[in-house]
């Protein structure tokens, strides 16, 4: 793990806003200029943007998607293909609505595509910023963007990141993936960006394992003001904290790359007395973030089309779950346009209170490849297991495998306090838990095969596997809920289209 031998030195708040202000008025231009990712003039027209009206905002959209569907077009060999296959031209896109009649594109058709077929054929090879995302089902995803449309992200992440008083210059510790985040990377020059911007790294991994007491000392002594850190690493610390005694005050935690559970949420603003702001993205987009005034998440409508599809491929009223399809409206070196990212949200009917125009996403339910389904068909809630194991004492972690449709496997990272069952399960769902008695793991074991089998109603088998501890995957993110069968089922079934339908046929006008 990385040293950070610097001062513990805080500034006050008036100092921090004189700073904070330096940062963004000096150094930052500089930045940009240097790297040739334009930031500031860009996050100041969001930061007005964020009050438009719904209305203004979608004229900024449809005129940004007929500039987005006609450069596919043209420049993108795998588009151009697809939508001359589905009868569709760019011209014929006058609205919103008209989206719809684009084909749907997933992660397997531009992995195949990349880079030949789906990279435009006017790019500037040399102002392209080659990326991998953390490949959580196995298989990293490779995409790329300019200079300039990496600027137009960053501007949208300090935007949003604003809300919860992150700004540049404000003492914050960054519990990510293995590398920072930044407009430098590698070397010297990343250590002064770190240091000028007061950001204190810590690999995530570093949370889960026997480095934990080291990065508490790191953290307590750095003072940090805000955290910024992924769901189930973010609750890791608070836990950790809580065990020892140590109290950390913060402003804010801010949590993105995984869901973010009821209980992670509860532990986390319960131990750092702060509200957590929950950020929603992937695969180069920075889709929503909570603002903190209400539980919705704004969608970034200058930079982003969000789409919430039913099972036949049509727009899901509000507070319907769907699969949520993207349209990246600012990345024309490589396009996405109604890609189904693989997760499942709803849209919200509602306005929030702070009184942006942002459209709100209701809530990300996660993975569709994390929605465990039974032989009848019957779901099995996430929500059942998340609050057994929080009820149970000493269960410091946990994932839960489907293996085959009749056929579950639990590992389960024993703590101090395993071996008690529950005391009191009313107080325990309210976030107190409270040891009962003492029966060894075996008996608390049993009694966990009892309340899961209960559950499954003999749909299904279950494992119970004892573990040191539960390895966190690429980045330090961890998944809790693997659908095994359903991600290997789908791997041999591509070529059967999205919805059911083949990713070559026509269809009918106004679906897609």
């Amino acid at each position: 793990m990385q040293s950070h031998p610097r001062t513990n030195t805080t500034l006050t708040p008036s100092t921090e806003q004189l700073y904070s202000l330096l940062l963004r008025r000096g150094a930052m231009p500089l930045v940009e200029r240097v790297q040739r990712t334009p930031v500031s003039a860009p996050l100041a027209a969001l930061e007005r943007s964020q009050w438009w009206s719904l209305e203004q905002l979608q004229a900024l959209q449809l005129e940004k998607l007929r500039r987005l569907a006609a450069h596919s077009f043209a420049q993108s060999p795998l588009y151009g293909r697809l939508w001359r296959e589905a009868g569709v031209r760019p011209e014929e896109i006058r609205s919103l609505d008209d989206l719809r009649r684009l084909p749907v594109v997933d992660k397997a058709t531009l992995r195949a595509a990349f880079p030949d077929q789906v990279l435009a054929r006017d790019v500037d090879l040399a102002e392209l910023i080659p990326y991998t995302s953390s490949g959580s089902t196995g298989e990293p995803f490779r995409f790329t963007m300019t200079r300039a449309e990496k600027g137009l992200r960053w501007a949208v992440m300090f935007r949003c990141w604003a809300w919860a008083g992150l700004r540049q210059g404000v003492r914050y510790v960054n519990l990510m993936g293995e590398h920072a985040h930044g407009s430098l990377q590698g070397g010297a020059r990343q250590t002064l960006e770190q240091r000028l911007t007061q950001m204190l790294h810590i690999p995530a991994f570093a949370v889960h394992d026997e480095r934990l007491d080291a990065v508490i000392e790191q953290i307590v002594y750095y003072r940090p003001r805000l955290l910024r850190s992924y769901p189930a690493t973010a609750h890791r610390l608070a836990t950790a904290l809580a065990e020892r005694g140590i109290d950390l005050p913060l402003r804010a935690v801010l949590t993105t790359g995984e869901l973010l559970h009821p209980f992670q949420r509860a532990a986390i603003e319960a131990q750092f007395r702060c509200q957590v702001y929950d950020a929603y993205g992937g695969d180069g987009m920075d889709v929503a973030f909570q603002c903190g005034h209400s539980t919705g998440y704004h969608i970034n409508a200058e930079a982003v089309l969000l789409e919430v599809l039913d099972d036949a491929g049509q727009p899901a009223p509000p507070g319907q779950e769907g699969q949520i399809v993207l349209t990246n409206l600012n990345n024309l070196a490589m396009p996405f346009v109604r890609y189904a990212i693989g997760d499942l949200g709803s849209l919200s009917g509602e306005t929030c209170p702070c009184g942006r125009g942002l459209p709100l996403l209701a809530h990300v339910a996660g993975r569709s490849s994390d929605q465990l389904t039974l032989p009848s068909g019957r779901a099995l809630l996430m929500w059942f297991f998340t609050t057994l194991f929080r009820q149970t004492p000493g269960i410091d972690a946990f994932q839960v495998r489907q293996t085959a449709p009749d056929h579950i496997v639990i590992y389960l990272a024993p703590g101090r306090d395993f071996g008690h069952l529950p005391a009191d399960e009313q107080h325990a769902a309210n976030g107190a838990q409270r040891l009962g008695p003492f029966v060894g793991a075996e008996q608390t074991t049993a009694y966990l095969r009892r309340r899961i089998e209960g559950e499954l109603r003999g749909e299904a088998v279950v494992e119970l596997l004892l573990v040191p501890q539960i390895p966190s995957g690429p980045a330090g993110k961890r998944r809790f809920f693997i659908a095994e069968w359903q991600e290997n089922a789908r791997e041999g079934a591509r070529e059967v289209g999205l919805f059911g339908k083949s990713p070559t046929s026509k269809s009918p006008e106004g679906t897609p």
